[in-house]
């Protein structure tokens, strides 16, 4: 399992009335796309230009830079909410207050209180700082193919775990199955790459992993693995199980 994940902070700032920041909201398509992905991993967020997102159980980490202008963080409880209320919007104006936002456009106007920090859990390293100086075990790419063909059958088939390996001839693979049940569906993904490395990693709970589709390199670490897409500044950090001890 991987540590410090997450933090919940047991302090607040004091409430004001001024505004500490004006920005225009000029969320692209791909920014609304990502931040509604992340939402699928946990409601709380730090809305920021670098964004970072982890679970309640602190078995996935994701981090994506938003294409907008830098502008002061805030504190969303409920993001799927907030998302429906930038919907209302084309580019809003924000003001941020230390305890809401207000967002304008035209003759419209939404007061939206924020959240406070000590009901949030909010990631507490950044990914490089996870890793460090570990080196991976073995990497690999999939494509928007692969992706999007371990993503149907994800949706289609809801099958709870996801094994990276090497097969008999050397190539990466992955297989999306049910360990439990003997009888369950397999899915195996064999890749155009090879390895020297033998190696048999477990992914539990990979049936609530929502990635999006993109171009990535996999990278395989002890008890983790790292999901990088070339196409947008996107990464996905998750926990391996265990190892077993022989």
């Amino acid at each position: 399992m991987i540590n410090d994940w997450g933090e919940v902070n047991d302090h607040t700032s004091p409430l004001k009335l001024l505004i500490i920041g004006i920005f225009i909201m000029n969320l692209t398509r791909q920014d609304r796309q990502v931040i509604t992905n992340f939402s699928k991993f946990s409601n709380n967020l730090e809305f920021k230009k670098n964004l970072t997102q982890t679970t309640t159980n602190r078995n996935a980490f994701c981090e994506y830079t938003l294409q907008c202008d830098e502008f002061k963080p805030f504190l969303i409880y409920d993001t799927p909410e907030f998302l429906s209320v930038l919907s209302c919007y084309n580019n809003p104006k924000i003001e941020i207050f230390d305890d809401k936002i207000i967002l304008k456009e035209f003759n419209q106007r939404f007061k939206y209180y924020t959240a406070e920090r000590n009901i949030c859990v909010l990631p507490k390293k950044s990914i490089a700082e996870i890793i460090e100086d570990k080196i991976p075990i073995t990497s690999f790419e999939l494509s928007f193919d692969d992706m999007k063909n371990i993503q149907r059958v994800n949706s289609l088939f809801k099958l709870p775990h996801l094994i990276f390996k090497s097969d008999e001839d050397n190539y990466h693979s992955l297989i999306i199955t049910d360990v439990k049940n003997s009888t369950s569906l397999q899915y195996c993904l064999t890749t155009d790459f090879k390895t020297n490395r033998k190696y048999n990693s477990k992914v539990s709970g990979f049936n609530e992993l929502q990635i999006l589709i993109s171009n990535y390199k996999v990278s395989i670490f002890e008890g983790m693995f790292l999901m990088e897409s070339k196409d947008i500044p996107l990464k996905y950090l998750i926990a391996l199980d265990p190892t077993p001890t022989p």
